[in-house]
């Protein structure tokens, strides 16, 4: 009878591997819109993105300027603006964006932080609300949050707004980015 011997080397990188693999697995998520709208993605994350303008300009006395330039939004345009468009404002203005590692939700005014990865899930509900300074043909809500954390607790928050910050996820046709107040649940696979 012949003995198959594998080298202590060899089955050391193999078991490496193995639990590398595992733990390079990308997490996914399944994203339910209030539109009824449905996607399976990779990578999620929430992601912001941010404008910012030339610390120089404040310094210079002209506050207003500063104040207006660094509210613009970052918008995808077909092509520069040249100097007459405001070009020369534009190539001052710093731009960018993050991915979130934490999320902040409140209830009754206290604020939590809770860190994406020990997110299960969320479910979003939300409610119509009249601001007298938008015209009635605006919709605007107040989103509250159901958190389930990955040990098991659950975290209900009256409160959630996260700017204009982004859903972001990989899936087979390319890059999905959907405004959180649009998405209604999101359940994580990790």
């Amino acid at each position: 009878m012949r003995r198959f011997v594998v080298p202590t080397a060899t089955m050391t990188a193999v078991i490496l591997f193995l639990v590398g693999s595992a733990l390079a697995q990308e997490p996914s998520a399944t994203i339910r819109t209030f539109g009824g709208a449905a996607y399976k993605v990779a990578d999620p994350s929430l992601e912001v993105f941010y404008t910012i303008g030339d610390p120089k300009e404040k310094n210079e006395g002209d506050s207003q300027a500063f104040k207006s330039m660094s509210m613009i939004n970052v918008s995808a345009t077909a092509g520069a603006p040249g100097a007459e468009q405001g070009g020369e404002k534009e190539a001052k203005l710093l731009r960018g964006h993050s991915r979130l590692a934490e999320v902040s939700v409140s209830k009754a005014g206290v604020e939590t932080r809770v860190p994406w990865d020990r997110i299960h899930s969320l479910s979003f509900a939300r409610k119509p609300v009249t601001v007298a300074a938008l015209p009635p043909y605006v919709p605007y809500y107040r989103h509250s949050v159901s958190v389930m954390l990955v040990d098991g607790g659950r975290l209900d928050a009256d409160y959630v707004n996260w700017g204009a910050a982004i859903l972001r996820g990989q899936t087979p046709a390319g890059i999905v980015d959907i405004p959180w107040e649009e998405v209604e649940q999101v359940v994580f696979e990790r």
